[in-house]
């Protein structure tokens, strides 16, 4: 069971939630040294203590990620800063 799962709507479409997509991921390798490929609509991150998915659709965007034991007590910090980053992401302009 993943650690952290938060799932958000949004008007991007699967190409535009593709893009930024790539962009977490950018941050991702240079913040946790992370691998990251896709599989599929599934952005997989596989990097010291987390393992996890970005999965995109048409409509929505879902991050599940499991902690590695140093990580599991900064879980919701963890969890509250991908929050905010997926809904400065996924938030209808103006």
């Amino acid at each position: 069971m993943p650690h952290i799962d938060l799932t958000r709507t949004h008007d991007l479409g699967r190409d535009g939630a593709r893009r930024v997509a790539e962009e977490v991921a950018a941050d991702l390798r240079a913040h946790l040294g992370a691998r990251t490929y896709w599989e599929g609509d599934a952005l997989r991150l596989d990097g010291p203590g987390v393992q996890g998915a970005l999965t995109v659709t048409e409509r929505t965007v879902r991050v599940t990620a499991t902690l590695g034991l140093a990580l599991r007590p900064l879980r919701r910090r963890i969890e509250r800063e991908i929050a905010a980053h997926l809904d400065s992401y996924t938030a209808a302009p103006g």
